[in-house]
């Protein structure tokens, strides 16, 4: 049976990544062996499958401001609903915004595992520009970063 304990076995035993991935269908997203066995363990591969559908407004957000690194969150609460969300941080004029909103997209049921004593369960993931040539970013766990 999958539970929250799952997920922090998965954090945990990921330190690093010898190996990327990639869906064959989108070359400007990596992710690490990290979130290999996160998807895998969790029964989750919606969670990359997302994460390529939001690829277009992570690099419009990166042409327009250079944004280079994001903070990708799904929060879930005890009804199994929640939203995924992309943030980052910088300055917005001459204010310094530690959130910055991407996009996040409200979802009816989320089947990951949820924290016995917490309202509302959160995951979280990091994206990192990875190369400007082709552009790529890397998709990470943050105990991989």
């Amino acid at each position: 049976m999958i539970t929250y304990n799952t997920a922090e076995q998965v954090y945990s035993r990921n330190q690093g990544s010898e190996r990327l991935f990639k869906r064959p269908y989108c070359q400007t997203l990596n992710y690490t062996e990290g979130i290999y066995d996160f998807q895998k363990s969790m029964n989750a591969f919606w969670v990359v499958d997302n994460m390529v559908s939001y690829m277009p407004q992570i690099l419009k957000a990166y042409e327009q401001n250079e944004y280079e690194f994001f903070v990708i969150e799904i929060c879930v609460n005890k009804e199994n609903k929640g939203h995924m969300e992309v943030f980052t941080e910088g300055y917005i004029g001459n204010d310094y915004n530690d959130h910055i909103e991407i996009l996040k997209q409200e979802i009816e049921y989320i089947d990951l595992p949820l924290k016995d004593d917490d309202e509302i369960t959160t995951y979280k993931f990091f994206l990192s520009l990875s190369a400007l040539e082709p552009l790529r970013f890397t998709f990470y766990l943050p105990s991989e970063y």
